[in-house]
């Protein structure tokens, strides 16, 4: 068994970031991809984390280190060049995660056709979450307004 756990808006703060940098776009409801190629790798490698995901990141860790079938990865997206290489870095700062446990794909809405019957994606995104579990995979809407002992309770259960 394998669990993922999403970056932006799970582990890290994608949303803020883009209002430190001004990059959010409100008349397309999008970020202003240009601006974040120009900015480069830092802008994600210095993204700040989200607490509660890191310490449901942690607890699930702790739980694998007791189950040896199960691995704990990263499953994002980005389709900027410089995004994937933002993103690992700011893995290999801020979590143990290994590299070989990390996929970065294009669009996030595309995580579903990695679905597997002994694979769990944390995501924030509810359509993320419903197009993993309609394709054979587990998956836990990452809630901010519920406890991360709730949040890995449900983990727990699909194990």
């Amino acid at each position: 068994m394998i669990i993922y756990f999403d970056m932006d808006g799970v582990l890290c703060n994608f949303e803020k970031r883009c209002d430190e940098f001004n990059a959010w776009r409100e008349d397309i409801h999008k970020c202003n991809w240009d601006l974040l190629d120009q900015i480069g790798p830092k802008f994600w490698a210095e993204m700040e984390s989200i607490p509660q995901g890191m310490e449901l990141l942690s607890l699930v860790e702790s739980f694998a280190k007791i189950n040896k079938d199960i691995q704990v990865g990263v499953f994002s997206a980005v389709h900027l060049f410089k995004g994937k290489i933002g993103k690992k870095q700011w893995l290999k700062s801020n979590t143990n995660i290994s590299p070989d446990l990390v996929k970065l794909i294009n669009n996030g809405n595309q995580k579903y056709k990695q679905a597997s019957p002994d694979s769990i994606l944390i995501d924030d995104k509810p359509e993320n979450v419903s197009k993993y579990i309609e394709a054979g995979g587990h998956a836990v809407l990452f809630d901010p307004n519920k406890s991360v002992d709730e949040l890995f309770k449900e983990i727990v259960a699909l194990c």
